[in-house]
């Protein structure tokens, strides 16, 4: 198994090195294309980002696996969800959502619990007509994702909500100077969306390794197809939204950070149904097993539970800089797969 470490090793150090630039290359592009960073962190970084756990549950239901396949989409979206609270604990300056932009994030939000409900639908009424092949859900998640960006887009450009600490100015475009929105406008002729696609590229070829060599040792150690879904595939496919996420909270774009996490979430629903269209025997969510729709629960937890954070934007933090929902992100995550396992 030493080629596989040893792959698995070359991958997560190239994520690590890569993993910041790309989050500053996301930042930079959504200001040269006059977007916000709620958006541009779940189109550029959610989409760059999300690229081997696709390859993934494609490649595993082609072989006919269908709970490896959409345990890897909703385990990814599950651990990705557990990323914002480590976000939380990174930032130490108080609680993540007093700097949260949260308009855009709110509908990406939403938008999430929509697709993920559609998908436990499924699951829960899984013998239902197909059309070509697919299940109905898998066309109403791909209707959904792309009604989903024209809302979230309207959501950035109109915000309804401020980050508290900006309250009664303008958007962060608005209040730059002069000389750095004609710096950020002239940024597209510099190469900047080559370097973007490179170095996204290497982003996923690098995920690709680690899911690659994560699997081929799973599977020699005999480890059922649930757990390496949930954990093993989907923690490793995850590692690039934990490593764009932390590197844009630190150095304080915190609404890059939540957007490339919860636009991941977002187009790691399109897995399942990238699945559905690759798995021959029959529609996907019927040849899952019982504990995959518990999970795909856990995950809507998880995510309510988010939404009432940046809703309530809380102050109080237990004295450690952390908002108590990250505390209850936790400890949701970590009963949930103590109960599937146990």
């Amino acid at each position: 198994m030493w080629a596989e470490i040893a792959l698995f090793v070359l991958g997560a150090t190239v994520i690590v090195v890569t993993g910041p630039r790309l989050s500053r290359l996301a930042e930079d592009l959504a200001g040269a294309l006059g977007i916000g960073q709620s958006l541009g962190g779940m189109i550029l970084l959610g989409a760059s980002t999300s690229l081997p756990g696709l390859i993934i549950s494609f490649d595993t239901a082609l072989g006919g696996q269908a709970t490896l396949s959409v345990s890897n989409a909703v385990g990814g979206i599950a651990a990705q969800t557990v990323f914002i609270a480590v976000a939380d604990v990174v930032m130490r300056r108080g609680p993540l959502s007093e700097e949260v932009t949260a308009s855009a994030s709110l509908m990406q939000l939403a938008i999430l619990l929509v697709l993920l409900t559609l998908a436990l639908l499924a699951m829960l009424v899984p013998d239902a007509f197909t059309l070509f092949g697919l299940h109905p859900a898998s066309y109403a998640l791909v209707v959904a994702v792309v009604l989903g960006f024209r809302m979230i887009q309207t959501s950035e450009v109109e915000p309804k909500w401020y980050a508290r600490r900006l309250a009664g100015q303008a958007t962060q475009q608005d209040t730059r100077p002069e000389s750095e929105r004609t710096r950020r406008g002239s940024v597209l002729s510099l190469g900047l969306p080559g370097e973007y696609l490179l170095v996204a590229g290497l982003m996923g070829g690098a995920g690709w390794l680690i899911s690659y060599s994560g699997q081929r040792l799973v599977v020699e150690t005999g480890t059922s197809p649930m757990l390496v879904g949930m954990t093993g595939m989907a923690i490793a496919s995850s590692i690039p939204e934990l490593v764009t996420a932390v590197s844009a909270v630190k150095r304080g774009a915190v609404s890059l950070a939540i957007g490339d996490i919860i636009g991941g979430n977002v187009f790691d629903t399109l897995m399942i149904a990238l699945g559905d269209l690759a798995y021959s025997a029959a529609p996907i969510y019927r040849d899952v097993s019982p504990a995959v729709p518990f999970l795909t629960g856990i995950a809507i937890l998880m995510s309510s539970v988010l939404m009432i954070m940046l809703i309530r934007r809380e102050t109080e933090d237990l004295g450690t800089d952390v908002g108590t929902e990250s505390y209850l992100i936790f400890l949701i995550y970590l009963s949930g797969v103590v109960l599937i396992f146990t």
